[in-house]
């Protein structure tokens, strides 16, 4: 008894391990599949197939492929780190900075991280909410959580003129659209920022 009483702790936190590695590849499967074939293009299967599980598996960690598109543009948006966005040491010291320069600096760096790997999501979602409602709630919900964040950046008078201008949409515009380098965006983006906040 004694050793299975030993045995417990390290077979629980193994169990978690497993659990956490299985999901974080279930994820990374999705964000691939959906960049690559939006959401009418992907299926359960294939996600399952990428990452070397069971459609079983995908279920029952996710319940619905929507959920899991939710879950997927939510890792890309925070990245390696869970705690929610404002939570995150960046952020933190974005909020904390009270250079003007500075801060949008930090910004910028952060945030153009952030737009690489979540937009091309969001464009799946925003594409597929024209024809399917629980993918329009949750690109409203996606653009809500955003604008909650950015309000740690900026004064409530220059909120929405930030929100749009780091929105996914105009990331994908210029990125993948106009073939703007990340530099690029990253540079036109302080410049801009520079003379809006200056303004306010």
């Amino acid at each position: 008894m004694n050793d299975d009483v030993k045995r417990r702790p390290y077979d629980s936190r193994r169990r978690r391990e497993q659990a956490e590695e299985t999901r974080r590849r279930v994820l990374e499967a999705a964000a691939e599949a959906f960049r690559e074939r939006g959401w009418e293009g992907t299926s359960i299967a294939t996600i399952a197939e990428r990452a070397a599980v069971s459609e079983e598996t995908v279920y029952a960690r996710f319940g619905s492929k929507r959920a899991l598109l939710g879950a997927a543009v939510e890792r890309a948006v925070r990245g390696d780190d869970a705690r929610p966005v404002p939570e995150q040491d960046t952020p933190r010291a974005v909020a904390a900075t009270g250079d003007i320069d500075e801060r949008i600096k930090l910004f910028v760096t952060d945030i153009s991280a952030r737009l690489e790997r979540a937009a091309p999501l969001v464009a799946a979602v925003s594409a597929a909410s024209r024809s399917e409602p629980e993918l329009a709630e949750l690109l409203d919900r996606l653009h809500s959580i955003r604008r909650s964040n950015l309000a740690a950046f900026t004064s409530s008078a220059a909120l929405d003129t930030v929100w749009a201008l780091t929105s996914p949409e105009l990331y994908e515009l210029l990125r993948r659209q106009r073939g703007w380098s990340q530099a690029r965006y990253r540079k036109w983006l302080a410049e801009t920022l520079g003379l809006v906040l200056r303004e306010r």
